[in-house]
């Protein structure tokens, strides 16, 4: 089980690193920097925002993740920018 702590710490990383949810599922969850405020982190569970579109600042549905079924956290490579 995931601890709560553990994906607190995650979001409130400087500089942000964007990474993945994984679930016992198999399900997966992108969460990026503008995903960030769409995350509200419970003792037992995680609520997530998704939009659709993408493109859409306001969550259009979300969906609640137990803390037991959250795997693992990975990282999310982010392309360096290229002078």
């Amino acid at each position: 089980m995931l601890a709560p702590q553990d994906l607190e710490s995650e979001l409130n990383t400087e500089p942000f690193q964007p990474f993945r949810i994984v679930t016992t599922a198999g399900k997966s969850y992108d969460i990026t920097v503008k995903d960030r405020p769409l995350l509200l982190v419970g003792k037992r569970s995680v609520i997530i925002g998704l939009r659709v579109p993408e493109t859409d600042p306001y969550f259009d549905r979300y969906e609640v993740v137990s803390l037991v079924h959250i795997i693992r956290l990975e990282p999310i490579p982010v392309p360096h920018a290229t002078a």
